[in-house]
């Protein structure tokens, strides 16, 4: 295992809100083209931005699953769920800070980011180089800039 492994990082600004990021998601999780299906989500902020949010792959949500469904992939240091053990309880989703987990309805599973095994399918999905794959060196600097970018726009909200 690489020391740090590489990070999903967006660059909102250039994100045009066509979905294509998760449409590839969900066809390569399960061969359909259904948006509820990704582990991707584009948000829509009228009328200022579209953007996708990603999973940060913290961990947070490993602890609040009562079932030990959520664990870690040392390789790639993604955070995973074993949707053969996933009861469809939902603490997961409550417990995730940024909303990235979602509940299949059909299958009654979570659904979260696994980085696709290391070849995250919304990074060659995007026609706009907005999501990226990088190693920590370089995603912190878009890390910080998308921070900057939100904590912006509330206060142009503000005023």
């Amino acid at each position: 295992m690489e020391r740090y492994p590489k990070m999903l990082v967006v660059t909102p600004r250039l994100c045009t809100g066509c979905g294509r990021c998760m449409l590839h998601c969900s066809y390569f999780h399960g061969e359909v083209n259904n948006p509820s299906k990704a582990r991707i989500h584009v948000v829509r902020h009228e009328p200022y931005v579209d953007s996708p949010v990603v999973c940060w792959h913290c961990g947070i949500c490993i602890d609040s699953c009562p079932v030990k469904a959520i664990g870690r992939n040392v390789k790639l240091g993604s955070v995973v769920i074993d949707e053969k053990k996933c009861n469809g309880c939902g603490q997961c989703q409550l417990g995730c800070p940024i909303g990235m987990i979602s509940m299949d309805a059909d299958r009654l599973v979570a659904l979260k980011c696994n980085l696709c095994g290391g070849d995250p399918q919304c990074v060659k999905g995007c026609p706009w180089n907005v999501i990226k794959y990088e190693k920590p060196d370089n995603a912190v600097f878009y890390r910080r800039l998308e921070s900057a970018i939100v904590m912006g726009r509330r206060e142009f909200e503000e005023v």
